[in-house]
This record gives structure tokens, C-alpha cells and sequence, in this order.
């Protein structure tokens, strides 16, 4: 039996890895399964562990083999692969289930793709969420979730709005609300407690405000996050980790790349770089690179005692 699950969401694509997985081990418990992931270990050694176990002797139990980035194997590595595959169809294994995971999108000219595309018992695609049909989604899991819980009229568009096609943050917050009113009815006041403008989403816009020369907007936003629990510390490591995914994002663009592939090969979300794309449009890589080095100093600074933290998020406002 062999499954095929793929899709730009890699969230869904991963969710339904697992309930694949959980699913094989309810179903046979003295099963074995085994878990192989290609983007860091494609190695031939590790291809040739993984096409041994799909071996099946006299007194072997049930097995799942699961192969993660696939479709990432070197050349040599690849035609070995393809040729144990073969094998595999034309002998109907029957006790070993081979499940293939892409998260992301796939090259149907790719010689293991279309393979698979032949050969699979069951294919399972997860498109990234279409924006209109974000609201039948999250309609969908709350009823899973907790079947008694729903969002006041007043919250529901709140809601919507705050969390895009984010698919993991959906799951993420939903799980959140129904922690703190099982049962209950979600008001607009809840989602501003519990969900809110997430301090990523503050952090970006701050920059965007750098980046178009209104520092002191910028700054305004900055000293309203540091005003918060976690402080200065926490504002500059997200402006640490949003310039370094500009980074990220502006080399793939300059490549000519579009929004869906650069958001793969950068494991950044979709709904994210779609943000990030027009900001980049008048961002040199120069000033990026001069600003990851920039906080990269300051943060040695603050670590040593010789900088204070809220004169570094001061002087990367002023010098960025």
C-alpha cells in the first residue's frame, strides 16, 4: 500500500501525517513504524536502511515506513529508490505501508513524482486555504473541537480578520479559546485577550514604518510593545528574527521567484511573504544585511553590560 500526501499547507499535510500514523498504530498494535526524513539525511546509507526495512520475512509484523521531503534525494540516490519502488509494486507487499510526505509544492516532471502519481494506492492534497473559505474552516474545527463552543457576531469577524488562512494559528488559538470557555460563547472581548495583534504582526509594520522613513511612527509602536510583560528583550529578538526572514524572502525574490515558491523553499507562511513582497520592492539587501548587523552588535552589547536595551532599540529605530 503506498500513500501520497502532499499540499502547500504544512500544517494540514503534517496534521494528516499524524493522524495516518496514529491511525496505523490503533489498528495494529505490535506494528512497527519508522520515520525517515530526506532534507537532512539523504545519504545513500540512509536510503539503503530505509528500502531494508520494507523487507518482509516469514515472522515480520505489520510495518509503516514514512518518507518525509522525498522528492529531495540527490540523482544516484533518487534511481536507487526508484528501482527498489519497482520492486515493491510488482511484489503487492500487502504487510508494509509506505506513506510519501512533500509539504510543499511538487515538480510533476520529477521522475519519483510521477511515480507516485501512477502507483498510489491513495492520494491526499492540501491546497493552502483559500482566504473566502477561511470562515467554513474554522466553522469546521470549532465543531470538531468542541461542538458547544461558538463566536458571538460581534467576534466572528474580529477573529477572521486577525487570523488570515493561517491555518496552525487557527488550530493554535482556537484550542486557546475553548482552554478558557469550554462550552461557551466566544465575545469580541475574548479574542483581544487571548488573540489579539500579535506581536509579530506589530514588530513588521514597525519596520514597514522604518523602512518608509516615519521613524517616529516606528518608535511608537516599539515603546508600545516594550510597555508590555516580556519588555524590550522580546521586541528586539523579533526585529532580529523579522529582518533575517526579509532577508530570506528578498534573496529568493530577487531570483524572480514567485510568492508560492518562495514561501516554500524559505518555510515561511504564504499569507507572510505575501506581506513581505511589497515592503522588499523598495529594500536593498545592503540595508537588511546593515541591520541584522546592527542588532547582531547590539545584542553582544547588551549580553556584555556595556549597552542598555531599550538605547539599542533606539539606535536601530535611528539608524536603520
Amino acid at each position: 500500500m503506498i500513500f501520497f500526501v502532499h499540499g502547500e499547507d504544512d500544517f494540514l499535510v503534517n496534521k494528516h501525517r499524524s493522524f495516518l500514523q496514529q491511525s496505523f498504530l490503533k489498528d495494529f498494535p505490535e506494528g512497527d513504524l519508522f520515520v525517515f526524513d530526506f532534507e537532512d539525511r539523504g545519504m545513500k546509507e540512509e536510503v539503503e536502511k530505509s528500502i531494508a526495512l520494507c523487507d518482509v520475512g516469514l515472522f515480520t509484523s505489520k510495518k509503516m515506513i514514512i518518507f518525509i521531503h522525498p522528492f529531495l534525494l540527490a540523482e544516484k540516490e533518487e534511481e536507487l529508490f526508484l528501482h527498489f519502488l519497482q520492486e515493491f509494486v510488482s511484489q503487492k507487499q500487502k504487510d508494509v505501508t509506505l506513506l510519501f510526505v512533500e509539504p510543499g509544492k511538487i515538480k510533476k516532471t520529477n521522475a519519483l513524482v510521477k511515480f507516485l502519481l501512477k502507483h498510489r494506492d491513495v492520494e491526499e492534497y492540501f491546497s493552502r486555504l483559500d482566504i473566502k473559505n477561511t470562515g467554513e474552516y474554522i466553522k469546521k474545527r470549532l465543531n470538531t473541537l468542541d461542538p458547544q463552543a461558538s463566536f458571538s457576531r460581534e467576534a466572528w469577524p474580529i477573529f477572521i480578520k486577525f487570523l488570515g488562512n493561517n491555518t496552525a494559528r487557527i488550530e493554535t488559538e482556537l484550542q486557546k479559546l475553548i482552554a478558557y470557555k469550554p462550552g461557551g460563547v466566544f465575545e469580541k472581548e475574548d479574542i483581544f485577550l487571548l488573540v489579539g495583534s500579535v506581536a509579530e504582526d506589530v514588530i513588521f509594520d514597525a519596520l514597514n514604518f522604518l523602512i518608509q522613513g516615519k521613524k517616529e511612527k516606528a518608535l511608537l509602536l516599539f515603546r508600545k510593545e516594550t510597555a508590555k510583560t516580556e519588555g524590550v528583550y522580546k521586541v528586539l529578538s523579533l526585529c532580529a528574527w523579522q529582518v533575517r526572514n526579509l532577508l530570506i524572502v528578498k534573496e529568493l525574490f530577487d531570483q524572480k521567484l514567485t510568492a508560492p515558491d518562495i514561501a516554500t523553499r524559505a518555510k515561511i507562511n504564504f499569507f507572510v511573504v505575501q506581506k513581505m513582497i511589497p515592503v522588499l520592492r523598495s529594500l536593498s539587501m545592503i540595508r537588511i544585511k546593515r541591520g541584522l548587523a546592527l542588532l547582531s552588535e547590539s545584542d553582544t552589547s547588551i549580553k556584555q553590560g556595556t549597552l542598555d536595551p531599550l538605547v539599542a532599540l533606539d539606535m536601530f529605530v535611528w539608524k536603520f
